[in-house]
Parts: C-alpha cells; sequence; structure tokens
C-alpha cells in the first residue's frame, strides 16, 4: 500500500469518527422531536430543513469542488480561491435564500412555521461556510481541525434543540437552536482554517480572485445542483402531494439514510484530492475499488438491518407511532446508500478527469427518473413511493456513471470490492432470522456474525483491507 493510500484512509478516519459523533448528535435532537413534536409540526420543520438545503445548492454551485480541484493542482492559489468562493456563496445565498423568504411569506399556513423556515435559512449561510472550510482542509490533508469543528457544531445543535424543546418552545425553538448551532460551527471552522495557514483578508480580494474561484464550476455547479434536487426534492414533493404528516414518517426512514451516508462523505472527500493528483488509470481505479469497498463495509450489513428490522429500529427509536410507516419506508431505502457512494465516488473520478459534462448527463438523468417515479408513486404509496424512487434514481445514476468509466483503463468495477462485505452480510441476515430476542440482543448478536464473517473473508482474498483496517485503528490508539 502507498504512502498516498494510507494518507487518504487515515484522513477518511479521522473524518469518519468526527462524522460519528456528529450523525450521533443530530439523529439525538430528531429522535427528541419527533417523540415530542406532533407529526405535522415534525414534518414541517423537516421541510423547512429540506428546503434550506435545496436552495444552499443553489448558492453552493460549484466552489468547493473548484477549491479543492484547484487547490490541490494550485496550492498557491488556495488563499485566493477560498476567498473567492466565500464570496460567491455568499452573495448568491443572499439572493436565493431572500427569495424564498418572500415567496413564502404569504404561502406557509401559519407565520410561526413561516419564521420557522426563515431561522431555517439564515442558518444556511455558516452553513454554506463551513463547507468550504472543509474543502480547504480536504486540498491541506489535514481534517483534525474542521473534524472538531464539526462535532462542535453538531453537539451545540443538539443541545440547543433538546433545551428548547425541554423548554417548550416547540418548532420555532427548535430552529433557533439550529441556528444557533450552525453558528458556532462556523466559528470553529474559522479559526481551523486560519490555523492550517489559509488566511486571506477580504480587503485583498480582487476580481481576479473571483474569475479564478468562479472558473471552471459551471457545469460543476449545475451537476451539484442536480445532485442536490436529486436528494431532497423528495421531501418537497411529499409535502405538496401529500402533506406535513407523510413528511414526517419520510422523514424519519430519511434520517436514519442520512446517518450512515457520513461514511460516503468522509471517504470522498479523502479520495478525491488523491484522484485530482494522479493521472495514472490504475491508482485512480484502486482509489474509487477501494473507496467502495470502505463503504461497503458499513452499507451492506445497513441494507440487511434495514429490510429484517427496520421497523423495530425505528418503533425503538422514533417510538410506535412511526414504526410500521416508516419502517416500510426504510426498508425501500436499505440499497440507497451503497448505490449512492458509487455514483458519488464515480463522479469524484469524472470530476478529477475534468469530465464535467458526463457528470451532468449522470446526475441529469438521475434526476428526471426520480421526479418521474416521484410523481407517479407519491400520491398512491406516500413516503413508500418517495423512498422506492430514491433507490431507483441512485442505482440509475451508478449504472450511467459506470457506464462513462468504461473507456477509463483499466475501467473501476463495482461488484468485486463488495465481496467480503457481502459474504460476511449473508451470516448478518442469517442470525436476525433465527434468532428471535429483544431487537438490540438481535443487532448485537449479529454484529458479532458479521464482523467474524468478514475478518475470515477478508484474511482471504483481500488481506491488504485487514492492514489497512489494523493500522488505522493503531493509529488511532496512539492518539
Amino acid at each position: 500500500m502507498g504512502a498516498i493510500t494510507h494518507r487518504a484512509a487515515r484522513n477518511a478516519s479521522v473524518r469518519g469518527v468526527a462524522e460519528i459523533l456528529g450523525k450521533v448528535a443530530t439523529l439525538a435532537w430528531t429522535v427528541a422531536a419527533a417523540r415530542v413534536l406532533t407529526q405535522e409540526d415534525f414534518g414541517a420543520v423537516s421541510f423547512a430543513i429540506a428546503l434550506m438545503y435545496l436552495l444552499s445548492s443553489f448558492a453552493a454551485w460549484g466552489f468547493d469542488a473548484g477549491v479543492m480541484r484547484r487547490g490541490s493542482a494550485e496550492a498557491a492559489a488556495l488563499p485566493r480561491v477560498y476567498l473567492g468562493s466565500q464570496v460567491w456563496k455568499t452573495a448568491l445565498a443572499v439572493t436565493v435564500f431572500g427569495v424564498a423568504a418572500l415567496l413564502t411569506l404569504g404561502s406557509e399556513p401559519t407565520r410561526a412555521s413561516w419564521f420557522v423556515l426563515a431561522l431555517m435559512l439564515l442558518a444556511g449561510f455558516p452553513e454554506l461556510w463551513s463547507h468550504t472550510a472543509r474543502a480547504v482542509a480536504s486540498v491541506r490533508q489535514s481534517p483534525t481541525g474542521v473534524s472538531t469543528a464539526l462535532v462542535v457544531q453538531r453537539l451545540v445543535t443538539a443541545v440547543a434543540i433538546v433545551a428548547a424543546l425541554a423548554a417548550g418552545l416547540g418548532p420555532l425553538g427548535l430552529a433557533a437552536g439550529f441556528l444557533a448551532g450552525t453558528l458556532v460551527g462556523w466559528g470553529a471552522h474559522h479559526v481551523a482554517v486560519r490555523r492550517l495557514a489559509v488566511r486571506p483578508r477580504l480587503r485583498g480580494l480582487t476580481r481576479a480572485d473571483l474569475r479564478l474561484a468562479a472558473s471552471g464550476t459551471f457545469l460543476i455547479g449545475v451537476s451539484g445542483l442536480v445532485m442536490m434536487l436529486l436528494f431532497r426534492v423528495d421531501m418537497v414533493l411529499l409535502a405538496r402531494l401529500r402533506g406535513d404528516a407523510e413528511v414526517a414518517v419520510y422523514s424519519v426512514a430519511y434520517r436514519l439514510l442520512e446517518t450512515v451516508l457520513f461514511v460516503s462523505y468522509a471517504v470522498h472527500q479523502a479520495v478525491l484530492p488523491v484522484m485530482s493528483a494522479t493521472s495514472s488509470g490504475p491508482r485512480q481505479r484502486s482509489a474509487y475499488e477501494r473507496a467502495l469497498a470502505v463503504v461497503a463495509f458499513v452499507y451492506l450489513p445497513f441494507a440487511v438491518v434495514s429490510v429484517l428490522e427496520g421497523d423495530a429500529v425505528v418503533g425503538l427509536l422514533f417510538g410506535e407511532g412511526y414504526e410500521v410507516e416508516s419502517g416500510r419506508a426504510l426498508a425501500w431505502l436499505a440499497p440507497a446508500p451503497l448505490l449512492f457512494a458509487g455514483s458519488l465516488f464515480g463522479t469524484a473520478l469524472l470530476m478529477a478527469l475534468l469530465r464535467s459534462r458526463a457528470m451532468l448527463v449522470a446526475s441529469s438523468v438521475a434526476l428526471l427518473t426520480n421526479l418521474a417515479l416521484n410523481l407517479v408513486l407519491i400520491p398512491p404509496y406516500g413516503a413508500s413511493g418517495a423512498a422506492a424512487a430514491t433507490t431507483a434514481a441512485y442505482a440509475v445514476q451508478t449504472v450511467v456513471v459506470l457506464a462513462i468509466l468504461r473507456g477509463l483503463d483499466p475501467r473501476p468495477r463495482f461488484l468485486p470490492p463488495l465481496v467480503p462485505a457481502a459474504v460476511a452480510s449473508l451470516g448478518l441476515a442469517a442470525a436476525l432470522a433465527l434468532v428471535r430476542a429483544p431487537v438490540l440482543v438481535e443487532l448485537g448478536l449479529g454484529a458479532g456474525v458479521y464482523l467474524l464473517g468478514w475478518v475470515l473473508v477478508v484474511r482471504r482474498i483481500a488481506p491488504d483491507q485487514l492492514s489497512v483496517v489494523r493500522q488505522l485503528v493503531s493509529r488511532q490508539v496512539r492518539r
């Protein structure tokens, strides 16, 4: 294993630990909100968050990807690209969020729900800034500072929201807590970036810096926008076609999906600079397949648990009111994380190869698939229909991306990296099907069976994967 691969794996592990802590905190306040708020109020909050992230994609454009690509290729340009990207994103966000706030002023059912949406839109600003800070850390391949900042943000957000709910402040208090957490998080991200010796001054910003930041981002931005539409449009359509209560049902299942997606994002931020820094086809394919093997270790057992025990897990966390319908939606979402990762890593490879048009084609085909299926499936099937549409769309995107990459020598493979986790997941499925016990006991036993099976298989057919895991664990212990 080369030094680049080990460094990428180490960075992915640091981000992964931070994302785990952050996702646990986010899941905690989501569980609290689902249990305390009415289904309609929880659905309204979920819709506001989804709309904020959807609109943020307009402002985010392709600037963060541009920071990673340009900064990796030209280290001296990183401070200028960072500042220029922040200015562009802020200007676009002011426009997009402002227009959205005005347009929804009279369309929200109550004045309180509009204030919830307005607070979430304000939270979009520090969210955008923090994302760019994490892109800078990815270029520097020094994720510890921003990872700590992300954990601080998620923990502060969780504490603020739970406190607001306990005080009886309802959806408005939740939104205020969310805003407070993002502001604290941005402050922590800003400190982390300064420690990486990236300290541009706004006074020194030039038109050349703005042009540099915007250069080459158009197709990436359009593709990113399409990707975010693919990621969030189902929630918006559910709200309009079936109402806030159905949004709440879907949000519960989708929150569990989002909780595990941190693995994809952590690995993606680690492998994109590696892919961009080399023109070697074998190294690029190796980066893709190793990234896929890492996420498969988590996502294949997630799929098994979601199908066989999803309703029990939902009931345990969110209450019996969500168990049946959200459990059914979760089963339809079970394959989505792995399919999403396959398309995400393939898109990263296309980005490294400067194939922006191909990225746009793949994401556009997936979005059209998602929109068509949502419009057909949501009216009769609600949250389950939206979940099925999401999974199908990611499957289509993965197929299209891999078809585009067939010309790469050697071409990336999707199925072979999954073999160790797939074989071990069969043991997990058998354990869950045969054992009749409380869900936590079943999951604990199943996890033991899965880990044992994975180690036995990986020792025989992919010992290098086991070697990397051992080295990562030893590094974390030494720290």
